[in-house]
This record gives structure tokens, sequence and C-alpha cells, in this order.
């Protein structure tokens, strides 16, 4: 099937569709075995058939995420014995591929292993490499059905989009940014980035889950939803049963995970053995490859998980998450995700599509009752400030604080790092800066260092971060506050990608819209943080520390830092969690895991974040005796 369709009516979505690329992709997941131990639990004492004939076919649309346009179609195939399971064509889940990635591919078969790899002639000429010995021009990935694997030595750089593959390096969290912004400043990789620990060859063992692609007619069959689900960070791509949609935003009703599902919900009390266990097998494989945040498990007694299917069982949720009965199921999902997984990413939003939309609510009810201890206590926390704040009349915004009548301080507190639309605001509005708070950190920095230079404000020297009740956010917009601290050559975004066990030190050229730099200097900065300080609200404050000398003041942040991936079960179940990619930070030279948060350079008691005789008063107090050189 040739695609000529609407290319730029679904370049927004591009970096998402890579979703076909790979239907599994940690580096050699090979310890589960699905052949010859006799199990009778989890993956080993089920075995899906061997297909021989293609027994349905229909014709399926793909639609935008963005806009709900249909961007194309293809053959969704049924086999034998497989019942429900959607399989697709490698080759048009290669030309889905072509359609939102900027590169370009194509597909061909030797001894029987078929090979994915860039096509200049179908890709955007914007994105062809200058240098033709570019190392991406060689990129590959092999899917071979004799052996059950898919293996690639450039499997992040394959299924990367051309914004986030930064000087040759696949997968940086920050997206490349040509132009500048209300929202955005110009956001360009710099030739100083670094991969610290080089990458290894990514090896695919579908058969370690019981999958099986197949070779019928001379073509290549794969699963679906192994394709789709465990590969791209940002995005997912989900079918409903008759459509393909590309997913961008699990919080948006109007174009996200929900649509897929919401037309299509078949009540019913069960399922089939096989797709039960189809589920299952691929909600192992979605966390096998993805799942990053690990480093606080061990301070609440869990497991530090190597493989899922162990320590499902372990944690005594396998035989209901293989439940074919829906009530068991549906329950058992949300106390994994909720009670077990519980990293502070990974959310539940609600059930498979075998339950109806009135049992939504209810299960977004059972998940309150189920949180584990890290959600509990970041809940608990942010809960306890915000009574705290409210009570002191505080509020996201710029605030001053007086020292005998002079202006000492500034505060710039807000509550995520955002990327709405600053223009929609009027600096004449009285709530300007607590507007620009809650929709786009970019643009309250900018406003607010604008405003500190004002002559009536030239007695302040200090400035406090408060993300005392930040709970993260846009990582652009997190390295757009940053480098208003610093210049961003003196820093990096440090990832670890489990995909490929590599570890890069991103570097970037960050500027306004008139090509200058976002630095302020003059100012004594320090970051205010509580143990609800969370994901971008905790990856801020360790570059701070660890890499700008910035004080942190207050409690050691809740912890966290890694890419959010929106996803679906094959069987619709709405959730989100932490992808395979982790933000880490320098120390020293060394890159250090931070899930457990930063630590504190002075101590400060809740009670005194925003108390005194005016706002900040007491954090003021607490800052001058502790540093009163700088005031």
């Amino acid at each position: 099937m040739k695609f000529t369709f609407a290319k730029k009516t679904c370049r927004a979505a591009l970096a998402l569709f890579l979703a076909l690329a790979l239907f599994s992709c940690q580096n050699d997941v090979s310890s589960v075995d699905s052949t010859g131990t006799g199990s009778s639990v989890g993956i080993g004492g089920y075995f899906f058939p061997d297909a021989t004939t293609i027994v349905g076919k229909k014709k399926s649309y793909i639609y935008d995420g963005v806009n709900g346009q249909s961007c194309g179609f293809l053959d969704t195939v049924y086999l034998d014995g497989w019942e429900s399971v959607p399989f697709v064509t490698i080759e048009d889940a290669c030309s889905m591929i072509s359609l939102f990635n900027d590169r370009g591919w194509k597909t061909s078969v030797e001894n029987g292993v078929y090979k994915y790899n860039y096509n200049q002639e179908n890709g955007d000429p914007r994105y062809w490499p200058t240098d033709w010995n570019a190392d991406w021009y060689n990129d590959a990935m092999y899917f071979d059905p004799k052996t059950q694997t898919v293996w690639s030595d450039d499997f992040v750089r394959v299924i990367s989009s051309t914004t986030v593959v930064n000087n040759g390096y696949g997968g940086d969290a920050v997206t490349a940014m040509s132009e500048a912004s209300a929202a955005l400043p110009k956001i360009l990789p710099s030739q100083q980035t670094v991969q610290t620990k080089a990458k290894e060859r990514t090896v695919v063992r579908l058969g370690d889950y019981g999958l099986k692609m197949f070779v019928i007619g001379g073509k290549l069959y794969v699963p679906y939803q192994a394709l789709s689900v465990v590969f791209l960070e940002i995005a997912n791509c989900v079918f409903n049963g008759d459509d393909y949609y590309i997913v961008l935003d699990v919080f948006n009703d109007g174009n996200t995970v929900h649509k897929a599902f919401e037309s299509g919900r078949s009540p019913r009390a069960s399922r089939s053995r096989l797709m039960a266990e189809y589920n299952y097998r691929v909600l192992c494989m979605t966390f096998d490859m993805n799942y990053c945040l690990k480093g606080q498990r061990e301070q609440f007694g869990k497991d530090n998980i190597t493989l899922f299917n162990d320590s499902i069982f372990a944690a005594g949720l396998g035989f209901d998450l293989l439940s074919t009965d829906t009530a068991t199921y549906d329950k058992a999902l949300v106390r994994f995700l909720e009670g077990y997984i519980d990293d502070g990413h990974t959310s539940y939003f609600e059930p498979s599509m075998y339950q109806s939309k009135g049992a939504v609510s209810a299960y977004n009810d059972y998940r309150k009752a189920v949180l584990g201890p890290r959600y509990s206590r970041l809940g608990t926390i942010r809960r306890d400030l915000q009574k705290l704040r409210d009570a002191a009349g505080g509020k996201p915004g710029l605030f001053y604080v007086s020292d005998g009548g002079t202006e000492k301080m500034a505060v710039i507190a807000f509550d995520g790092f955002g990327m709405g639309a600053p223009y929609n605001i009027s600096p004449s509005d009285p709530n300007y800066y607590e507007k620009l708070a809650s929709t786009n950190t970019y643009a309250l920095f900018k406003a607010a260092f604008a405003d500190l230079a004002k002559p009536e404000h030239s007695g302040v020297k200090n400035v406090v971060f408060d993300l005392s009740v930040n709970g993260g956010g846009v990582v652009n917009q997190c390295l757009a506050a940053l480098c208003f601290l610093g210049d961003p050559a003196n820093f990096a975004f440090v990832e670890r990608n489990h995909l490929d066990n590599s570890v890069t030190q991103f570097k970037y050229i960050v500027t306004d819209e008139n090509g200058a730099s976002l630095t302020k200097n003059g100012y004594n900065f320090y970051v205010l943080t509580s143990g609800f300080s969370f994901s971008c609200g905790n990856y801020f404050p360790s570059v701070c520390k660890y890499q700008l000398n910035i004080p942190i003041v207050g409690k050691q942040s809740g912890g966290g830092a890694g890419v959010v991936k929106p996803t679906q079960t094959t069987d619709g179940a709405t959730f989100q969690t932490s992808s395979s990619r982790e933000l880490r930070t320098l120390s020293g030279g060394t890159d250090i895991d931070i899930d457990a948060g930063v630590p504190v350079d002075l101590e400060i008691p809740y009670e005194d974040f925003y108390s005194g005789d005016s706002l900040y008063e007491n954090l003021y107090k607490r800052l001058k005796a502790a540093y009163p050189a700088k005031f």
C-alpha cells in the first residue's frame, strides 16, 4: 500500500506514529521463558496458536489526534486462532511510520529477515542530512520471524523524529525550536552534546512474551499493539477495534486516548482466555520496555523490578490481571498502577472498553482507595502546603519582600512548568503574574525579570524560585527557566535511555526572539522545595544544586524526573507512566539518580515557607540569617 495523503496535515503528530516501529525495546529482554517451563502462572503457562491463514481483513482509518482528521488507511488483518487480535503487514507499518517520520523509510527482505531503513526519497527535504556520511543515513531495524526477534544498533535514533535527534543522538527529551515565540525561546542542539555511555544493541525477543509474528504468503504480519504501545515515550497510537488513533494528550478528552474507545465501549462480564493473556503479555512488555523511575522503591519495601511478570506475581496481582472477569481485572489494573507502580507519574484514567461509560467515574473513585505510599505522601504534602499558603494569602506569581522599607528579595512562585498561551494575558490584568505562572513558565520568567529590572526594584539582589507546590510539567519549559539562571553551555540535561542503556549529556543554544541570551546576572538565586516538588519540579533544583551551585532551601524534593508516556492496554484501559527516558543530573562530572529527591542546603520548616507579618517574611529572615553576606 502506498500512502500519498496529507503528510503536512498530520505533521504535528509525526513523533508519535513511530508507534508502529517497534513492538518492544528494552535492551535484550530475555529471561521470561514462554516455551519450556510449563509454569502454571504468568508468562509461560499459556501458548498462543501458530497461525497459518488469514481469516479476516478490514479497511481501517488512521485519525490524527491533533485535529481528528483522517490521515489515511490500511488493512487490519485477523489470523487463524488469534480471535480479535489485529495484525498489520510490516510494509503497512513502515508506510505509516514514513507518514510521520520526517526522514522517510523503506523496507526490504533478505534471507527471511525484514529490514527497515532510511530512505531519502520518501523523506522531508528539510531534514535530509547535509553530510551524506551522517550516522543516521545507515540506521536500520531488523525483524526476524525465525527467531521472533527485532533488533537494531541504533534503535532510539531509528524511532526518533529529527526534532529530537540532538547532534546524532536520538531521544532527546527537549524538542528543538528553530524560532522563538511567546511560548518558548529558540532552542537548538549544541555541538557540546556528548554520549557518556555508548548505546548498546537493542534486542527485542518477542517470543519471550509468547507473542508471535508470522510470514504468510511472503508477507510479514506483526501484532499491532505489540508494535504501538512500548516504544514512543511522548505519545501512542491505539486501535479501538475499527480504526487507529494517534494520541497526543491523555488529559484532553477532545483528541486523546479517550476518543478512541469512548465510542466503542462494549460492556460485558468477561473476555476470552486468549484476549486476557494477550492483554497481559503486552502490558508486561509495555512496562519492561518503558518504565524508568525505580529509585524510591526500596524506601517503601518494594522490589526494584527486573521483569514485570515476576514483579506482578510477587506483588500478588498476577492472577487478577490475568482474569477473564472484567471487574476483577480492571480493579487489579488500578491497584497495579496506582498502588504498586506508585512512582508519581503512573496514573490511571479509565477502565477497559469492556466496562460501560458509567463505570469510568466509579473506577476513578476506586483508585483513591488503593494509592500507594509515594502517591499518598505527595498528595498529603501538597494539600498541607496549599492550606498553609492559602491561609497566608499566597498564590503563584511574583512577590517582593521589604526590609526596613526597602525591597530586598523577590519570589517567583509557580506550581508547574506550563506551555499555555501567554499572549492572551494582558499586562494590565491585576492577576497578570498569577495567570502567567499558571500557563507559561518562559513568559513568567521573562516578565518577572523585566519587572525586576525596573528602577523601583533596584534594591532586590536575592531571588527565590518557589517550587514548593510544583508538580512538574513540560521539559522544554524547565530548560527555558534554567537558562534564565545560567548559560546553558555550562549545564547539561542528562538522560539515561533504558531502551539502549545509553547516557547522554544534552547541551543547547537557547536565545530569545532577538537572538539574545536569557541569562540574568547580578542576582543571588535560591530554590525553595518541599517533599512534593516532583518531576520537573525536582529536575530544576537538581540542575541548580549540582551544576549551577544555587542553594536549595526548604525540604528535600519529592523526586522523579522522566518523560511521561500516555498509553492504553490493548483492551482500552487508559493510563500514563514514566517512559524509558529517565532524566538524571551531573555531580562532579558523574550522572546521578535523582528519583529520591534533591537534598537541601538549608532546612526550613514548612510553617516558615509563607508566614510572617507579610508573605514570605519568615523565609526572608531564614535566608538572611544563613547567607548574611548576600543580603
